[in-house]
């Protein structure tokens, strides 16, 4: 089946829009890990490799290390049988209700989710729903705490996930003071909070299980279950409910 032109261009846009504010994060990685650690083997990726530049022309550059932590064998040779990445049901339904919810591109869903399938494995399509849910923007632009006194309007003090000097994530506050009258940078000082006062620091933040750390999503170097260890809740505009992403990564 061929699609037009200008079908596939409005596509293009649709996938750069979703997969935007995941980019913009640098200490973000292409794709949550998998838990299997299974390497493919020489043979399915001696094919993996002729499938790129045969059928699918080298259209889309992958990186095989991560490709590997991210699907299993199966789904790669699914892909190489069919033509498409392996997704349950769910997470099918799940990409259609974001291309319907997209306030600026209204395209044939069915004709999005086939171009997504061609292109993402479960788990990376999993991660790029998950980073644009109000839990998602959170862990990565953190949350806005309002003006202190006596500062401009649009100087705002943060609540966000940072790292510390030895790498590890932690929840950081940021909170401007005034004018640095020799440089004209505004003045700052930012403090570790812990998880425990979280909820204090930020209203509409609530643990579901206790008091943990969140940030420790973000932290991609070595992968594990520990990263979905910690949910959470933010209640936006009277709405307290998980998103479907995370309350699957979560496993509530």
């Amino acid at each position: 089946m061929k699609y037009s032109y200008n079908i596939i261009f409005f596509i293009l846009i649709l996938i750069f829009i979703i997969y935007y504010s995941f980019l913009k994060n640098k200490n973000i990685k292409n794709g949550f890990q998998n838990y299997y650690n299974i390497k493919w083997s020489d043979d399915l990726l001696k094919r993996f490799n002729i499938y790129q530049f045969t059928v699918n022309k080298n259209a889309n550059q992958f990186d095989l290390d991560i490709l590997q932590k991210q699907a299993s064998p199966e789904e790669a040779e699914e892909l190489i049988r069919t033509g498409y990445w392996p997704w349950p049901e769910d997470l099918k339904n799940l990409y259609i209700e974001k291309i319907w919810s997209s306030p600026i591109i209204k395209i044939d869903p069915k004709i999005a989710l086939e171009y997504a399938m061609k292109i993402y494995n479960q788990n990376a399509i999993r991660e790029i729903l998950a980073w644009n849910t109000k839990e998602g923007q959170f862990l990565l632009y953190g949350a806005d705490l309002g003006v202190s006194d006596g500062m401009p309007k649009n100087v705002h003090n943060t609540l966000k996930c940072s790292t510390d000097i030895n790498g590890k994530s932690i929840m950081e506050k940021k909170v401007y003071s005034g004018m640095n009258l020799w440089n004209g940078y505004m003045n700052y000082n930012t403090s570790i909070i812990a998880p425990e006062d979280i909820p204090k620091e930020m209203s509409g933040f609530s643990f579901v299980n206790g008091p943990c750390n969140p940030c420790v999503a973000l932290e991609t170097e070595s992968i594990t279950k520990d990263n979905f260890s910690c949910p959470f809740k933010l209640n936006v505009k009277g709405d307290d409910s998980i998103s479907v992403p995370w309350k699957q990564l979560w496993s509530l």
